[in-house]
């Protein structure tokens, strides 16, 4: 008898543990971002003091988005995901987003001088990063001979230390891509990015929510976290390559600051089959 009771009792666990996917509450919610152009207006300082005005696409930071349960402007002053409770005064409240991505993230570009310099999605090919950091920036790539590097020597030195063998492996350039384009579609008086929360927890009439992370007058990210990432070892050169910070969503207080542009409010969202758009055009100043 024993021999024929295990295998049934095998058989209703495995019955037991199966699942409809359509019974999950999990979805990929689609939807647009869009920024004003206004955005890409940023006041340069260098070491100096000395201010100089650029209005460059490019210097659009990683935009964060989120699934929350609302969105209000009591606790902070400005737009905010609601929060969970408040237990330490010297910490924020967790938002406890339901889902996010980003569009664009930080991706080291093959010489130490660019960590947390570039945002992936955001250039076409080699010498468009090489213009910006040269023409838009004034702070031209070199390299060891600090020569400014051409786009032949931007490609070899990146293959050699990536170990790639395609421009397509690599994060900050979109050149070799599908479709072969920035993710920021310029659609006049705005841009707009086409985006997917994946797998996000869905009930009905949350918000979805974000905020980009725009640089400094140093040209500093508040989100990227120079002390993490990959590690780079190649010959006398180590040190991490910096990533993105893992709590801009949860805790997006402590991340925005002046400069930074966030959805003045949430795109409640009660069909999860429906896209949604929301439009960063609130900007915090400080």
């Amino acid at each position: 008898m024993r021999t024929h009771t295990i295998p049934l009792m095998l058989a209703a666990s495995a019955a037991a543990c199966t699942y409809q996917e359509d019974a999950l509450s999990n979805y990929d919610l689609k939807g647009t971002v869009s920024i004003p152009k206004e955005a890409k207006q940023l006041t340069l300082v260098d070491t100096e003091f000395n201010e100089r005005q650029i209005d460059d696409s490019r210097d659009i930071g990683p935009v964060y988005i989120g699934v929350f349960s609302g969105v209000e402007e009591s606790n902070y002053g400005y737009p905010h995901p609601e929060i969970g409770p408040v237990i330490n005064d010297d910490i924020n409240g967790n938002t406890y987003p339901y889902g996010g991505t980003t569009v664009g993230r930080f991706a080291w570009g093959c010489y130490r001088q660019l960590r947390c310099q570039i945002v992936s999605g955001r250039f076409t090919d080699y010498a468009d990063v090489i213009d910006y950091f040269a023409n838009t920036l004034d702070d031209p790539i070199l390299n060891d001979e600090l020569e400014p590097v051409i786009p032949e020597e931007y490609r070899e030195r990146c293959y050699d230390v990536m170990y790639v063998t395609s421009d397509a492996e690599l994060d900050f350039i979109t050149a070799g891509k599908d479709p072969d384009t920035p993710d920021f579609e310029d659609m006049g008086d705005h841009y707009e990015a086409e985006v997917t929360i994946p797998h996000a927890l869905f009930k009905k009439g949350v918000s979805v929510w974000g905020w980009v992370d725009m640089p400094s007058s140093k040209y500093k990210f508040s989100t990227c976290d120079e002390n993490d990432g990959e590690y780079f070892y190649y010959y006398d050169e180590q040190y991490y390559e910096g990533t993105n910070t893992s709590f801009a969503l949860n805790y997006p207080d402590d991340w925005i600051d002046d400069g930074d542009w966030l959805a003045s409010e949430g795109a409640i969202i009660d069909d999860p089959e429906k896209d949604f758009e929301i439009n960063l055009g609130y900007h915090y100043e400080e």
